[in-house]
């Protein structure tokens, strides 16, 4: 049954006319624009098709002399937001959105387009902070 989610999501995004990329049988690709930027969002699906872990990526790049200056934005956003928490990813750089969610075979395709859409507006919501630290 593993990567029966990941059909099933891909199917439901191409009947919203949107595609998104297969990177392996439980691991799916799309990107996303927002106002004020754009991202790339990963739908990663665990091997029984009940729980899907999603990452938003390339939305911003930080600078490591900022690093400081950013965790306290970063505390304020994961207190402001319920569903998706932002992490800064100091190896790479930048600040990932991540969400892990349970989901059903009969519905995945809807939840998971829905998940990502609310990621996205939390990401642009949150966007201006990101950036008003960075460059205050």
């Amino acid at each position: 049954m593993a990567g029966m989610a990941a059909k099933i999501v891909s199917q439901y995004f191409e009947s919203k006319e949107t595609k998104l990329n297969e990177l392996e049988e439980d691991l799916l690709k799309i990107g996303w624009n927002f106002q004020g930027g754009s991202m790339v969002v990963f739908f990663k699906f665990d091997d029984s098709d009940t729980h899907v872990h999603l990452e938003g990526l390339d939305f911003i790049r930080v600078p490591e002399d900022k690093f400081d200056s950013m965790y306290k934005v970063l505390n304020e956003c994961n207190d402001s937001y319920s569903h998706v928490k932002f992490v800064l990813d100091t190896e790479n750089g930048q600040i990932c959105a991540r969400d892990d969610d349970v989901i059903q075979l009969d519905s995945c395709g809807a939840e998971c387009f829905e998940l990502m859409i609310r990621m996205v507006k939390v990401v642009e919501d949150a966007y201006p902070r990101f950036m008003k630290a960075m460059w205050a």
